[in-house]
């Protein structure tokens, strides 16, 4: 299990742990992979783990690059840190990878995730057919650039969409999203979970309802 540790507002106080466990009900923790100041990344939090072709990987950042890494064998070390390489520019953060068909799918979150009903976090995605990228949105333009597609966006009842983590697959194949806002008619509750369908396009494009979290039941 990787995790963030950081100091909310310091971008150099933050940092990747990871723990181990024999199940998911119990963990060690084994502490410190790297800090920000060690690894050279700025507000290194948000860990996502990649695994294909017996090799292991760690994608992770926040505003100021999202970069990837080989992981070591055990997965509890970065195997070459100088080796990390940049696939998104600045404006990301909340990366999450996704592999369907012949392209790898990153997506990410931007905007201001924590400030309530005033939040403006989307949520974002490009697509390469490297793991490695290049990441381009629907115009070819490269998330390296800044550039994005995208696919949540804040509606009257739900604000500041964003921060996917996870996508699962139902019994009948369909794709869902897992993300999180701010509920306008209950803003105190802070962010809650919220899960939607995604619709992927005949050119392989995903998308989330209209654009925006559904305010309705969903069928599966």
């Amino acid at each position: 299990m990787y995790y963030a540790c950081a100091l909310w507002g310091n971008i150099t106080r933050t940092g990747i742990g990871v723990a181990t466990g024999s199940s998911l009900e119990k963990f060690q923790d084994n502490g410190k992979m790297f800090r920000s100041t060690e690894i050279g990344v700025k507000n290194s939090i948000d860990p996502i783990y990649w695994e294909e072709k017996g090799k292991k990987y760690l994608a992770w950042g926040s505003f100021h690059g999202i970069y990837i890494s080989e992981l070591s064998k055990d997965g509890l070390t970065l195997k070459k840190p100088e080796k990390k390489l940049k696939i998104a520019g600045t404006a990301f953060e909340g990366a999450m990878i996704h592999k369907r068909g012949k392209y790898y799918y990153l997506f990410c979150s931007v905007g201001s995730c924590c400030e309530g009903v005033k939040s403006t976090y989307r949520t974002v995605v490009g697509r390469s057919k490297k793991l490695f990228g290049p990441y381009l949105n629907k115009e070819g333009k490269r998330m390296l650039d800044n550039h994005y597609t995208t696919i949540i966006k804040a509606n009257e009842r739900w604000k500041g969409p964003g921060h996917n983590s996870e996508i699962i697959t139902d019994a009948n194949g369909g794709d869902w999203l897992l993300y999180h806002a701010y509920d306008a008619d209950a803003p105190d509750k802070g962010r809650v979970m919220l899960l939607d369908r995604i619709i992927w396009s005949n050119d392989g494009w995903p998308s989330v309802n209209d654009g925006t979290p559904s305010t309705t039941p969903q069928n599966v």
